[in-house]
């Protein structure tokens, strides 16, 4: 459904995610505008974007973030304001310093809290009858110590917020675990009421369930699973191919009207294929990494929520499921997963990456890279690389305040 009138501002304009939704509403015919932190944002290289406007550091000023956006929304005469990433809470946190008429793409402030925990979203899946690993969530840190002293290992810590496997950790035995989980809450400076978590040790593929949905009812779900990652079983995906499974489904679609949820997300589980059961890692309450998959598949995911939002009806000429499956490679995420190989003593590793990089295999789409708009993979490269050189050569940055 072609929608000319409506004006469009996305967030995060650095990051592929915000690439793909720029994508997809700049052919649904909306007008497209982008925003970041930071000058190398591979969104406002694209020709799909119409213009670009850099925002405080939303970690360090987050009151100023919000009111750069309502300078922006004013000035741009925006309609609706999609946030893609970390930052919806932090908007709905702020909302009145925004426009009263704008339309904010993200659910509630108190949806979004409970969605970015991970211990309360696993708490809301196992009343709603979906399998969760067995997760216990300490007090205080003495409680968490007796715990894993007397705990069967391996174990998963993880912090309650975080994403892209970032604040998550294996342990081995109480020794590591009590180690790594004093160093955890002293690192990113946890409180006790955000302690990490402690987490049974699951193993088996991720698979994800994407969905739209509106006042919990399920308009449109795309599953998929993961092949590679950027940190072995840990972190983002590189290269993800549409899968089903009758539980993903049926979860996706329980968690959606459990939570009430108006809006996009992903669930994360893990299939243990001897028993063939899913259990629910966590939840990304914004578009998730390989949106660009879904949409190649015929899911049309951003400009489905937009006209949803903006015309109260969902678009579902937005959902044209494809017949031939097609898989996605991020090629950036498998540049710093060759990386991560590299710096772990794999010293072949950077031209592995590169032949998956030519040759992913079957009908594959990139994340990050359209022969027709060349440039924004460069300025993703720029930015990847500056994060590695001021992060003192980390894959996968991270900051405390993610983590709280």
């Amino acid at each position: 459904m072609k929608d000319p009138s409506l004006r469009v501002l996305l967030t995060y304009a650095w990051c592929r995610t915000a690439y793909a939704a720029a994508e997809s509403l700049y052919r649904s015919g909306m007008s497209v505008y982008v925003c970041g932190s930071s000058s190398l944002c591979m969104a406002r290289a694209s020709r799909f974007s119409s213009g670009f406007d850099r925002l405080p550091d939303i970690f360090a000023e987050p009151e100023e973030y919000v009111k750069a956006l309502s300078a922006i929304v004013r000035r741009r005469g925006i309609d609706v304001l999609l946030p893609v990433h970390e930052d919806a809470l932090v908007i709905r946190e702020h909302e009145d310093l925004l426009p009263r008429e704008l339309i904010i793409a993200c659910p509630t402030k108190n949806e979004l809290t409970s969605a970015l925990d991970k211990y309360e979203i696993l708490r809301i899946a196992s009343d709603a009858g979906v399998d969760c690993p067995h997760t216990l969530a300490p007090h205080n840190v003495d409680e968490a110590l007796d715990l894993l002293g007397s705990s069967r290992f391996p174990l998963v810590l993880k912090t309650r917020r975080g994403n892209s496997g970032k604040g998550v950790c294996v342990v081995r035995s109480a020794k590591e675990g009590v180690g790594k989980y004093v160093e955890m809450v002293s690192k990113y400076r946890l409180s006790d009421e955000c302690l990490p978590i402690i987490q049974e040790y699951l193993e088996g593929p991720v698979c994800g369930g994407c969905f739209l949905s509106q006042e919990g009812r399920t308009i449109a779900c795309f599953t998929e699973r993961y092949l590679r990652c950027k940190e072995g079983g840990f972190g983002t995906s590189v290269l993800r191919e549409p899968f089903e499974h009758p539980k993903l489904r049926d979860y996706t679609a329980r968690l959606a009207e459990a939570l009430g949820w108006t809006g996009i997300g992903h669930f994360d589980f893990i299939w243990d294929r001897g028993s063939d059961r899913m259990r629910l890692i966590e939840m990304n309450p914004r578009f998730w990494g390989a949106l660009n998959m879904a949409i190649q598949n015929g899911y049309d995911f951003p400009s489905a929520l937009v006209t949803m939002l903006a015309r109260n009806r969902p678009d579902m000429e937005a959902f044209n499921p494809s017949s031939m499956p097609v898989r996605s490679l991020w090629i950036v995420g498998e540049m710093i997963a060759g990386m991560a190989e590299l710096l772990h003593g794999k010293p072949t590793a950077p031209l592995s990456s590169l032949r998956r990089i030519l040759r992913p295999g079957g009908r594959c789409s990139y994340d990050d890279f359209r022969l027709s708009d060349p440039l924004p993979l460069c300025v993703e490269v720029l930015y990847y690389a500056t994060q590695f050189i001021l992060s003192g050569g980390k894959v996968n940055p991270e900051r405390a305040e993610m983590m709280r």
